[in-house]
């Protein structure tokens, strides 16, 4: 009976995550910002501990998914409308390089060491290289 109760729950909370990802909207891993990065996490973690829970109640951990789900559009839509909320959740852009010149103060002010700064010039030197 707990497989079939595991089996069930397993189902629903794919079926679950299916509909979140659809509501939140669907982003390749370099295009999701810290906070949707970590409300992703959280929401599967839910959704695994629904899937192996062996209470009866998995009520708890649906609601929890849907209310993360929920505020993290929310949160979205209010960050779209609001600049200082979308620095606040998004960061703010740091340009490194302009015109193939680094930008010293950006760069002093990033969390780049010497060693990433080079492997960078170099990779678009060396994308750069015509055929």
């Amino acid at each position: 009976m707990d497989l079939l109760n595991i089996a069930l729950t397993s189902i629903g909370s794919i079926i679950v995550l299916f509909l979140l990802t659809k509501l939140i909207g669907n982003r390749q891993m370099s295009e999701l910002n810290m906070f949707d990065y970590i409300n992703g996490i959280t929401i599967g973690s839910i959704a695994a501990e629904m899937a192996t829970s062996l209470e009866d109640d998995f009520l708890k951990p649906l609601l929890a998914m849907i209310i993360y789900g929920v505020v993290t559009v929310l949160i979205s839509i209010l960050a779209n409308k609001n600049i200082k909320l979308r620095r606040f959740f998004n960061g703010k852009t740091l340009i490194l390089f302009k015109t193939n010149n680094m930008i010293g103060v950006n760069i002093n002010s990033s969390s780049f060491n010497s060693h990433s700064i080079k492997t960078i010039s170099f990779s678009t030197k060396i994308s750069k290289k015509p055929v």
